[in-house]
């Protein structure tokens, strides 16, 4: 405590070696905080590329669905939940109309 209190009364400056320290530690953040901002933005177009694959190719699948009239006659078999979201006992079955396009599936159907 003595020495620091001895330090602010001094009137000596900081040393060129103090100074230079300083400067180094802010560089290295600096270029920290650049590589760091750096990824996020590639992160972020990244996923901003996929999502607009994803969107237009529902986008196609629903044009698909919506221009044909028809499709593959199926069933979809689920497990009634309760209103907790437990699962019930038995299944139950949905008859859908089935689309599939460049490997991707989608149906359209009824209540259960």
């Amino acid at each position: 405590m003595k020495n620091m209190i001895k330090k602010l009364k001094s009137k000596s400056g900081e040393t060129l070696m103090e100074i230079l320290v300083a400067i180094l530690i802010l560089a290295l953040s600096a270029g920290l905080f650049a590589s760091m901002y750096t990824a996020s933005a590639n992160i972020n177009r990244s996923a901003r590329e996929k999502d607009e694959k994803i969107y237009d190719a529902v986008g196609e699948l629903e044009d698909f669905i919506g221009s044909t009239s028809g499709g593959t006659e199926g069933t979809v078999t689920y497990t009634p939940l309760d209103s907790e979201g437990e699962p019930q006992s038995g299944e139950g079955n949905v008859k859908v109309q089935v689309f599939t396009q460049d490997g991707m599936t989608a149906y359209t159907g009824g209540t259960p």
